[in-house]
């Protein structure tokens, strides 16, 4: 080894951090699944779950996603897990954030030649490029993950930049309130400030950020004149400061609060939407106010059997364990001693869903057939809500799902909120 490249490995920066992939769950091994369920994105050879349509949809280029996840696929440097091609443990070639965040800083530089030249709509397209980049970036997202943690505040940073920059749109507010006297921040994003609109309150589950729900702002609430206000599940984010217990509907709740006290959004016309766990918040938090709440859209809602059987549960890859222990501050290699302990976060346990209680929100409920969304679950909501339309679909991916379920979506708030 020559003197340079000897100074070279001397002298470079060391990160000590710890990699995605061994943070709450101890580096133990890949469980061996009950049964492979495509709904959750399982893809052979990740730790993470792959999807590619969501991020497309949600403003990515399919073809800076695949060089990152090629980079990724061909790299030679040392895996935490050999069998799991996105677990690189230092930050440089073929790690996962790092191969994302550099797409996303090349967009920022394009953002910042597009401002010298004055095209303002062109630097908004670039950080809304970079923000969606770093938020795959931080995905899943996990306490603890410090590299992660710094992808998410570059994501808010180039979202709300996006928003500064464009002259076709208003500035997008943030709206801070208390969660069990804490301080929680929300982003509300208005079509118009010029009169009250209806409101859709979006909860982000853990596995997304609040770049996930741009385009369907952009591309089908803003044109009716529709409000979204995105808020995020306790623990991520700007709801950080918070911790993820029984009661995980209580953010949902004041959130609804504090819009109803805004003058520019119609508190009688105020809607929920979430995915998965964040749909179960906005669930409970119907439930206890339903006087509140327009309308609800439930998209793969984890509802009972997800925190409650065993099948269900050891169906969940390793990424979904961890993410879910990592709010918990538990660890996922012991996850059938842990598994019971779920229990708490299940509607039906909670006594929230039951026979005698007969909800009158129009409720939509999305779910993907033979998935987590069991048949003793769409019982459950059959039983408590008078007015449910339930959209199934076949389980050949997440993809096809996404792409028709938005559709119903707006169809069913359009109806709904009287637009």
């Amino acid at each position: 080894m020559t003197y340079e490249n000897l100074s070279e490995e001397l002298f470079k920066p060391r990160f000590d951090f710890l990699e995605t992939s061994v943070i709450s769950n101890s580096g133990c091994p890949l469980p061996k699944l009950s049964r492979v369920d495509l709904a959750y994105g399982f893809e052979k050879d990740f730790y993470r779950p792959i999807h590619r349509f969501l991020w497309t949809l949600g403003g990515g280029n399919p073809l800076d996603i695949d060089l990152a996840l090629s980079n990724i696929c061909v790299s030679k440097n040392p895996r935490s897990r050999q069998e799991c091609l996105d677990t690189v443990k230092e930050y440089g070639a073929g790690n996962w954030i790092y191969e994302f965040c550099t797409i996303a800083q090349r967009r920022v530089q394009i953002a910042h030649d597009a401002i010298e030249k004055g095209d303002f709509v062109q630097a908004s397209h670039q950080y809304r490029m970079a923000s969606r980049y770093f938020a795959i970036a931080a995905y899943p997202n996990l306490k603890g993950d410090s590299q992660a943690s710094n992808a998410d505040v570059l994501c808010r940073r180039y979202y709300k930049e996006m928003y500064k920059v464009d002259p076709n749109s208003l500035e997008l507010r943030e709206e801070t309130f208390l969660v069990d006297n804490k301080k929680v921040t929300g982003y509300l994003h208005l079509p118009t400030n010029e009169k009250q609109l209806p409101c859709v309150i979006c909860v982000c589950s853990y596995g997304n950020s609040i770049a996930n729900y741009y385009r369907i702002y952009n591309d089908f609430f803003k044109p009716k004149n529709i409000a979204m206000f995105v808020i995020e599940m306790p623990g991520i984010g700007a709801c950080e400061k918070l911790n993820l217990n029984d009661h995980y509907s209580a953010f949902v709740e004041k959130a609804i609060d504090h819009l109803a006290s805004l003058p520019y959004v119609d508190a009688k016309r105020i809607a929920l939407m979430g995915g998965d766990i964040g749909a179960a918040s906005c669930l409970r938090a119907c439930i206890l106010q339903p006087n509140k709440v327009r309308a609800i859209i439930l998209n793969r809602p984890y509802v009972h059997s997800i925190f409650s059987d065993k099948e269900y549960l050891d169906s969940m890859p390793l990424c979904l364990r961890s993410s879910f222990c990592n709010r918990l501050n538990l660890d996922a290699s012991n996850w059938d001693i842990l598994t019971p302990r779920f229990k708490i976060f299940s509607l039906k346990e909670q006594g929230i869903l039951s026979n005698s209680n007969q909800c009158t929100v129009p409720t939509l409920l999305c779910a993907i057939k033979d998935s987590y969304v069991s048949n003793a679950d769409l019982d459950l909501m059959k039983h408590n809500f008078r007015d449910l339309t339930v959209y199934t679909h076949d389980n050949v991916g997440y993809a096809s799902f996404a792409k028709d379920a938005v559709f119903k979506i707006v169809s069913f708030l359009e109806e709904k909120l009287g637009i």
